[in-house]
């Protein structure tokens, strides 16, 4: 697959395991991040709750079709973002990975994975509900759990400044539901196309393809009508939770 046709989307190619906060703890850090952490401008941070839904197909040599698709919680409050896996609830069964290692392995989809900026650099924990734990995760890791390590483009989904400089991505006349909302368009060997929406500072839709139409890939942003008072990462939520290490869940 060309790495090039997923350039914008990359982060939520992570397998969304695309996550989250300081290597202080979830509970230490505030709602919004002062603006000296970084050089990210206050007009481009905007609050927002939304849930992103995922869908790729690809024909293979053999002729099969397959197709996949998974949903996202998606937040965003401040320089933090929020993203949690959206699953069926697991059948209840004897956990025979705990009884062999003493421990459970760390699953990147059992909660939330919350990214946000110190020091201007991007910082992750996973926040496990059920365990009632915060975990820490190194900048080292951050591939293991399907993260590039920018902010950015886990705030914005795509690479933003990159997307603004952009002389190949073009404004189009493509029909937009959403007044504040353009199509970004090319085609050619890659076809790629974002609705870039300038006022809440996402993408609603981003699309790409081959000209071959053997790959094929859209994320869609449905945007909620109001954002929570209360985020799963609030200090009231995790402030008796045990804060946790990736090291903690080695064997």
């Amino acid at each position: 697959m060309s790495k090039r046709i997923f350039k914008f989307n990359h982060l939520l190619a992570l397998a969304m395991a695309a996550g989250l906060a300081c290597t202080t703890g979830v509970q230490a850090q505030p709602s919004s991040v002062p603006a000296k952490a970084s050089a990210v401008a206050p007009d481009t941070l905007v609050d927002l709750d939304a849930r992103i839904l995922v869908e790729s197909k690809t024909i293979g040599a053999d002729g099969v079709t397959r197709t996949s698709q998974y949903e996202e919680t998606f937040m965003r409050r401040g320089q933090q973002v929020w993203m949690q896996r959206i699953r069926p609830k697991p059948v209840a069964a004897h956990d025979h990975a705990k009884e062999k290692s003493g421990h459970k392995h760390l699953d990147p989809f059992a909660g939330g994975r919350l990214i946000g900026l110190a020091d201007g650099k991007a910082q992750m924990d996973l926040v496990l509900p059920d365990e009632k734990q915060v975990v820490n995760i190194p900048s080292v890791e951050f591939g293991n759990l399907g993260f590039d390590g920018s902010w950015e483009r886990a705030y914005y989904l795509i690479a933003l400044q990159e997307f603004k400089r952009s002389k190949i991505l073009k404004a189009t006349q493509r029909k937009s539901e959403f007044p504040d909302a353009v199509w970004h368009e090319r085609k050619g060997d890659i076809n790629e196309s974002i609705l870039w929406d300038s006022k809440r500072m996402v993408p609603r839709v981003i699309e790409s393809s081959n000209a071959q139409g053997t790959q094929w890939r859209r994320i869609t942003v449905t945007l909620q009508n109001s954002v929570a008072r209360v985020v799963p990462w609030s200090e009231t939520v995790v402030k008796n939770y045990d804060q946790m290490r990736y090291s903690d869940f080695m064997d």
